[in-house]
């Protein structure tokens, strides 16, 4: 309707929708980690409200931005992040050939070394791994005693999670999804199209462009909730909500859909994440991009109208949706035909200037629409 009346708030544990009617709604629901599974953050956050307000129309932004940390660990479900303080403390990474190990960062990069960019150490992990080498993390030069007072949740992470003890093993470590610099289409102000509604934090394009600084998601969660805040309060200066329930919003149309047979949703969520992981890797190609199109259209039209009784209210109308977004995010990447930032493509290596904007997508008229837009300076100059 192009309003915003509220939230439906989803009772995991009793399984039921909640409304509460809003005058103004901000959104601040994290990054897309459950569309892709092996993110560092919480896969709690599925992404489902971005693809819910995409679904809907409304405009995400610079989707194919996607920074990769270089120290993560695979558990299971997600990646387990290794701070870059380690490095920090004198913690080396290597492969070994022929029995010698090979510290790759400091013999390409002598000046630097392992506290070479984030997206600069991946891509060098990604070289080796795809010839199936596993590289290390090295804690054993730090001394101990730096290692237990400054890194002891690294230490402690390391034995219970992986059986492992870094004081005297190496760590087997590969890059993972860690920060999505895409997301919700906002103004400098944290404003979306939608009158009264914003989008604040990961959940929001904006600060990042196409490779996120260390430390500078405090930016956009603090500054742009704050920001977010400040709009709203501008906006509703004076205003008093008449907002109500009503029949419509308190009874989704998901409560009633009939039951189909279908595939199993948390079985397509698994096919969806590798699909993602594969093709939006750390290197993309136009060949894999096109393949991980194809095969989320053709899991789009698998679901169809799937009923899963055994999944949660918002999992039967959301999926779905994610998988819209998941489009989106290919097409986005198909688009920006240069490597830029965190995004490399191996058939275009160079940055193209024509590609210094913003990528849009939207989805009107049934279908999924990119474009590029001039990068929004804010009233400083900025």
């Amino acid at each position: 309707s192009g309003q915003t009346k509220g939230v439906l708030v989803n009772e995991l544990q009793k399984n039921r929708v909640s409304y509460i009617p809003a005058s103004a709604v901000i959104i601040a629901s994290g990054g897309l980690n459950g569309l892709f599974g092996n993110a560092t953050g919480s896969v709690l956050n599925t992404g489902n409200v971005t693809a819910s307000l995409f679904a809907d129309g409304l405009p995400a932004a610079n989707m194919e931005m996607i920074q990769y940390h270089p120290t993560t660990t695979r558990l299971h479900g997600k990646n387990m992040l290794i701070t870059e303080a380690v490095r920090g403390e004198g913690g080396r990474l290597y492969v070994e050939q022929d029995g010698k190990k090979f510290y790759f960062m400091e013999v390409k990069y002598p000046a630097l070394g392992n506290l070479m960019p984030r997206d600069v150490i991946a891509r060098e992990e990604w070289q080796w791994i795809k010839q199936g080498i596993q590289p290390y993390l090295d804690m054993r030069d730090i001394p101990s005693e730096v290692s237990v007072h400054k890194l002891a949740g690294v230490l402690e992470a390391c034995h219970d999670f992986l059986a492992l003890d870094p004081l005297k093993e190496p760590i087997p470590v590969s890059p993972g999804i860690h920060y999505f610099m895409g997301g919700l289409y906002v103004d400098v102000n944290h404003r979306t199209p939608i009158a009264n509604l914003y989008a604040a934090g990961e959940a929001a394009c904006q600060y990042h462009g196409a490779n996120r600084l260390g430390g500078n998601s405090l930016l956009g969660a603090m500054y742009g909730g704050r920001t977010a805040a400040d709009s709203a309060m501008e906006d509703l200066s004076g205003q008093t909500s008449s907002f109500r329930p009503d029949e419509k919003i308190m009874t989704p149309a998901y409560w009633t859909k009939d039951k189909k047979e279908g595939l199993h949703i948390p079985a397509a969520r698994k096919a969806l994440n590798r699909i993602l992981q594969k093709s939006l890797g750390i290197e993309r190609d136009e060949k894999g991009l096109l393949l991980g199109l194809s095969e989320v259209q053709e899991l789009r039209a698998a679901v169809g109208g799937l009923y899963d009784e055994s999944a949660t209210i918002d999992e039967n109308d959301a999926f779905p949706k994610s998988l819209l977004l998941a489009e989106a995010i290919l097409k986005s990447a198909l688009n920006r035909k240069e490597s830029r930032g965190a995004h490399t493509r191996s058939d275009y290596p160079d940055e193209q200037e024509s590609y210094r904007k913003t990528t849009v997508a939207v989805y009107k008229n049934g279908g999924i629409h990119i474009s590029l837009a001039a990068i929004e300076e804010d009233p400083d100059g900025h």
